[in-house]
């Protein structure tokens, strides 16, 4: 239909012209005109999906960083979508971790016990963490303004995920990706934190 309009505009604008100047002119709109039309619209929407399809994993990486509601950045981490985010195993993972490197109820006598146990339970399984880290190095509150997000595949797996927080935190994620269904789940994540 607005292609149809687009044609008569056209046409009343080629016949009331009456020099090469205005030809050139309406040439130049004519292709924009064509550029423009939904069936060229629709064309682009089905290659950048597809271009998109044929990077699941990058683009679910992508959406955990899109702004909801009424969130001004450009990028944006809610605390509340972790749990989802992660296996269930490197969830615990992750809390294991990080209750004896980050703040923690255990007495002196304890520390030593629980880190033991922690070595024992996951060695084997993940490359042992040694500080505080939570995913993509997070702090402890929903981040809603993150200056940039850059994503670089290593594998159909593997991604390099590299966070700029602003006021100079910056954090260079090795990200490892299981499939969940028709989607995908992280199963570990090594952080960097970049200075």
């Amino acid at each position: 239909m607005k292609s149809s309009y687009a044609a008569i505009v056209l046409s009343c604008i080629l016949a009331s012209c009456t020099n090469g100047v205005q030809e050139d002119k309406i040439n130049s709109i004519a292709a924009a005109i064509q550029q423009t039309t939904p069936q060229n619209k629709e064309m682009a929407e089905i290659r950048d999906s597809t271009l998109k399809d044929s990077h699941p994993a990058e683009s679910w990486l992508e959406g955990i960083f899109q702004c909801e509601g009424f969130s001004t950045g450009k990028y944006c981490y809610y605390l509340d979508k972790e749990d989802a985010l992660c296996t269930p195993r490197f969830r615990a993972f992750l809390q294991d971790a990080n209750e004896i490197y980050g703040p923690s109820n255990l007495s002196d006598e304890e520390l030593p016990m629980a880190e033991a146990a922690y070595k024992a339970k996951w060695r084997k399984i993940y490359p042992l963490y040694t500080q505080e880290t939570w995913l993509f190095g997070r702090g402890n509150d929903d981040a809603l303004d993150i200056q940039d997000v850059k994503i670089e595949k290593v594998s159909d797996s593997k991604f390099i995920v590299f966070v700029d927080y602003g006021h100079d935190v910056r954090t260079k994620n090795e990200v490892q990706l299981v499939h969940n269904g028709e989607s995908y789940k992280i199963d570990y994540c090594k952080t960097t934190f970049l200075h």
